[in-house]
């Protein structure tokens, strides 16, 4: 303890001295103060061509996309940095954001937070003074964007990398991408899906987590760091979360598509509900004879007949293996159907079809239905009708997927209900998108939700209310004889 009143003094003004050294090589050298939160450690070590880092507010979007450019522009990557998307020369990239605006308040402050300022060259601006373009010192440029410019201004121009912040307009978006195949260049996109609904049905649906990859993000994803430093505080969360109308709270809290607020099955995370074999080497998630198999099919007049197949866990656990998404004849539809059993090895032990259309007649006049034409030779399939409860229905779709989001995932606390995530992409699409019915017109606001699904794209969904409403389970479905199947011929 100091004794006298200068020793205090001159601690003081040590302490001062020590505090502004340390913030000016943060602000030259930010790069090396940065820690990932968990969220951003997992889309940082993506592979894929294309990232999506898709979450609600102060969720950490801004600052994984301008870390990722710094990566690229000084090629310091950390040791976990994945070597397919490292480069290892100077670097064009474009960034594009919303509005001049938005370029000074957010993507200037975060470059300049991180991007040690040694390494820049030049600062070109606007003549309203917003930033343009960055030249480095090793020959790698940044130029700024925003969706107020003419579509033009991003034609006639090749990039490595792409950051795009904030929603991004159709148009402008693809122009970029052009620009990217020369180079073979990579996509980085954080925004909070508020607006352009058309990435939801042409980039996330398409995702694949190889060539695009979806990271879907809470705000309360971005409490800690890797290392347990605290970043968000759950007093703060809650007091914006507070503050929120209820309609918005799904998109700016945990980033879901505003456009899709009245999603029927808002439980379903695919990052939780989908699996690919060999993902987890700890689990051995394939099917396996002779545990049972439940083929579920939802045909139609017009429209392509959609199929899946499901087997059961000893567990009572569901796992939608296999989707055929087919146009053609009935005869057709049942030789693909027994194909595909017999090419999967699946023992069968249940076949359920939507009952409106299974009992309905073949032909206009005709007296079989479609649940005889599909029995008859020369590929025999023995189809029951199932449950079309549809509130009941979506319940147990609901209870099937639920697990407690507060606390991690365990063997007790695990969802009932997986999707295959590249051989059911049809069932994932509908299940993501299906949506309640809205009110139209005056008065709206002042109504209660309807409950009346919207017709469009509810095939998938709807195999997955038949199949859950008949509650499957291991024993029951291996107590069972096996279903008669006769011999086809191919």
């Amino acid at each position: 303890m100091p004794t006298t009143t200068d020793e205090a003094a001159a601690i003081q003004l040590e302490q001062s001295e020590l505090l502004h050294r340390l913030t000016v090589l943060r602000r030259e050298r930010g790069m090396e103060w940065y820690t990932p939160n968990p969220m951003q450690l997992r889309a940082h070590q993506s592979s894929a061509k294309t990232i999506m880092y898709i979450g609600g507010n102060r969720a950490g979007k801004s600052t994984f996309g301008a870390m990722e450019l710094c990566f690229h522009l000084t090629r310091q990557y950390p040791p976990w940095f994945p070597m397919a998307r490292r480069y290892s020369r100077p670097i064009k990239a474009v960034v594009v954001c919303t509005e001049f605006p938005i370029v000074e308040r957010v993507i200037e402050p975060k470059l300049m937070t991180y991007l040690p300022h040694q390494y820049i060259q030049k600062a070109r601006r606007t003549p309203q003074g917003y930033l343009s373009r960055l030249v480095c010192l090793d020959g790698s440029t940044v130029d700024v964007l925003t969706n107020e410019m003419d579509d033009m201004a991003f034609e006639s121009a090749d990039w490595d990398v792409y950051w795009g912040d904030e929603p991004q307009k159709k148009t402008k978006y693809f122009a970029i991408q052009r620009g990217l195949v020369d180079r073979q260049g990579q996509t980085i996109l954080t925004f909070t899906p508020l607006t352009e609904p058309w990435i939801k049905e042409e980039l996330v649906d398409k995702a694949d987590q190889q060539r695009i990859a979806v990271f879907t993000v809470n705000i309360r994803d971005n409490k800690f760091t890797i290392h347990g430093q605290p970043i968000l505080s759950e007093e703060a969360i809650r007091e914006f979360e507070a503050k929120l109308p209820e309609d918005v709270k799904l998109t700016r809290l945990g980033g879901q598509f505003f456009h899709l607020r009245g999603l029927v099955y808002p439980e379903y995370d695919s990052h939780v509900h989908e699996w690919v074999e060999n993902e987890d080497p700890g689990k051995l998630l394939k099917y396996q004879y002779p545990d049972p198999v439940i083929c579920v099919l939802d045909p139609h007049d017009r429209l392509p007949h959609h199929t899946i197949w499901a087997w059961v866990d000893r567990q009572d656990t569901l796992f939608i293996d296999r989707e055929l998404v087919f146009h053609g004849t009935l005869k057709e539809l049942a030789k693909e159907i027994l194909l595909t059993e017999v090419q999967a090895g699946y023992r069968m032990r249940r076949r359920l079809i939507d009952p409106n259309f299974g009992r309905k007649p073949q032909q206009v006049g005709g007296s079989f239905s479609v649940i005889q034409e599909l029995m008859a030779k020369p590929y025999p399939i023995q189809f029951g009708e199932a449950d079309d409860d549809k509130e009941l229905g979506r319940a147990m779709v609901k209870r099937y997927l639920h697990y407690d989001r507060s606390k991690p995932l365990s063997v007790t606390n695990s969802p009932k209900l997986y999707l295959h995530k590249t051989r059911c992409l049809a069932t994932i699409h509908s299940l993501r998108n299906h949506q309640f019915d809205e009110w139209k017109g005056a008065g709206k606001d002042d109504r209660d939700l309807k409950e009346v699904e919207k017709p469009k794209d509810t095939h998938g969904a709807d195999c997955l209310r038949y199949l859950c409403i008949s509650r499957p389970t291991f024993d029951r479905l291996m107590a069972k004889e096996e279903l008669p199947l006769e011999a086809a011929v191919y």
